[in-house]
């Protein structure tokens, strides 16, 4: 028993004091944190900013401007009430090619308004003829009148096609020298984005927004709320519903969130209630592959330089592996109390509020010392058995590899288990002793209710498996550590596992 703590020691302070376990402890974890939840910060964050000129391509006719730069005005003015906003109309009235057309279509127009003014003229005349039955020659007069209005008509109805086919042409040409002005002024920074207005947008509620960076998505989501109400407003209007209950349908709604926890309910934040387990599970992972990695070098290192022969002189294998997974286990026990303490000084200086995030409890912080400790019995043991059996660390990089991509799996289901952290699938994927560790740290805090069956049976599954891996991994061991130059196969090593 000397020797597994001597072991232990000489591990544990030959770790502790090496600058990798200061950066993995500090650095590390706070440059996590950064990225998690600067993007947060900034995404939230409502800076001075300049007025921003919004360009307006309204093909619908509707005068849409006005009813934009309205809405604007009333939801997103700073404090200072200077428009955050102003809504321009791209004009196209300087150019060549749409004045030409506009010109001729005025020209048709004309024309069919002439041609429209002299059928009714004609349809006047007609009715005359009917009423004044004295009138000489009325047959003949209405005869030819009716020759002259049925040629008017044909006139009329083939100006009225003529023009309604300009009439697209025009809107064809409108709207591209409308886009080729707007992207011009666009991208000289005059426009910092522009909505284009197709004819029937009211109807399918379809609006472009051009921009140089769409992926701005606090923008977007503005004018997507605006345009929702002004698109609605529109459709009641055309209904004939009165203005003044269109304004009171569409005043606007707010959503307070509540949780129900076993000491009551607690206002609910998202980015609060989501992004601490998930900083959680990687806290976890990084203090189980922190230490776990140790251990994982240490084997390659020393079977590598020989130095395992000279331990092995001095003590047993059974005893060096207990005393590396005691060492360095204590090791990653003692970075994880580091991060709580840190924790809990952040809580008690005001910096974290602890009461806004309900999972910041004492239980909460045993739940996740007793899942590190298990996680890093298991994946010690497997750690200890690949680093053995490796030939080489290019060979055992692949396998660790593999295990820090299943361990952070959990990370990739983080916004299922955050809608139902109780779902079936989420519990049967609790049970697989790989992800244990870093689902039940998500699942814990994110639960209404504790979910105490879950928690015995997972720790007795971990246990069960942690037993089962350093039983292999003993056997394993104790004979791999002396092999230099050469890989175990499958036969030798189920041999050794039999022979025991």
């Amino acid at each position: 028993m000397k020797n597994i703590f001597r072991i232990a020691r000489w591990e544990f302070v030959t770790r502790f004091r090496s600058r990798s376990f200061l950066f993995n402890t500090f650095i590390s974890p706070l440059l996590f944190i950064s990225v998690i939840t600067l993007p947060i910060f900034f995404f939230q964050y409502q800076p001075e900013v300049s007025t921003k000129l919004i360009g307006v391509i309204d093909l619908s006719g509707k005068n849409i401007e006005k009813d934009l730069q309205k809405a604007l005005n009333h939801y997103y003015s700073p404090e200072n009430r200077s428009r955050e906003y102003v809504v321009m109309k791209v004009s196209v009235n300087s150019s060549g090619p749409y004045r030409e057309m506009l010109s001729e279509y005025k020209e048709i127009k004309s024309r069919r308004d002439s041609i429209a003014r002299l059928y009714e003229q004609i349809k006047a005349q007609r009715a005359a003829y009917y009423k004044n039955t004295k009138i000489a020659n009325r047959e003949y007069f209405l005869r030819t009148s009716y020759e002259k209005l049925q040629n008017t008509r044909e006139e009329k109805e083939l100006t009225d096609m003529e023009l309604e086919n300009f009439k697209t042409s025009l809107d064809s040409v409108y709207k591209f020298e409308a886009l080729k002005m707007a992207d011009s002024l666009l991208i000289t920074n005059v426009l910092n984005a522009y909505l284009l207005f197709p004819h029937e947008f009211t109807k399918n509620g379809i609006v472009e927004y051009h921009s140089k960076n769409p992926g701005d998505l606090r923008e977007t989501e503005r004018f997507e709320k605006i345009l929702q109400n002004i698109i609605i407003e529109k459709r009641m209007m055309d209904d004939h519903v009165e203005q003044a209950k269109v304004h009171k349908w569409l005043s606007p709604i707010y959503i307070k969130k509540y949780q129900l926890m076993p000491q009551g309910q607690k206002e609910w934040d998202f980015y609060a209630q989501f992004y601490g387990p998930l900083i959680g599970v990687f806290l976890l992972f990084m203090a189980i592959f922190t230490a776990g990695g140790y251990l994982f070098s240490s084997i390659l290192l020393e079977k590598s330089n020989r130095v395992i022969e000279v331990l092995l002189s001095y003590a047993n294998s059974i005893q060096i592996m207990g005393g590396k997974i005691l060492g360095l286990g204590s090791l990653g026990l003692v970075q994880v109390l580091i991060w709580l303490l840190l924790t809990a000084l952040f809580i008690s200086s005001g910096i974290i509020p602890a009461d806004k995030i309900s999972y910041l409890t004492l239980s909460n912080a045993l739940y996740f010392i007793i899942y590190f400790s298990l996680g890093f019995l298991f994946y010690g043991a497997i750690f200890i058995s690949v680093g053995s059996l490796s030939s080489n660390e290019y060979d055992a990089q692949q396998i660790n590899q593999l295990l820090r991509t299943v361990a952070v799996f959990p990370v990739l289901l983080s916004l299922i288990v955050l809608a139902e952290p109780n779902s079936l699938w989420i519990r049967i994927l609790s049970y697989i002793p790989f992800l244990t560790p870093s689902f039940m740290i998500m699942r814990i805090p994110l639960s209404s209710q504790l979910i105490t069956t879950d928690i015995y049976v997972t720790i007795a599954i971990m246990v069960i498996s942690i037993l089962f891996v350093i039983f292999v991994a003993g056997r394993i061991f104790r004979v791999a550590t002396l092999m230099q130059g050469k890989k175990a196969s499958w036969t030798e090593i189920w041999r050794w596992l039999k022979v025991g």
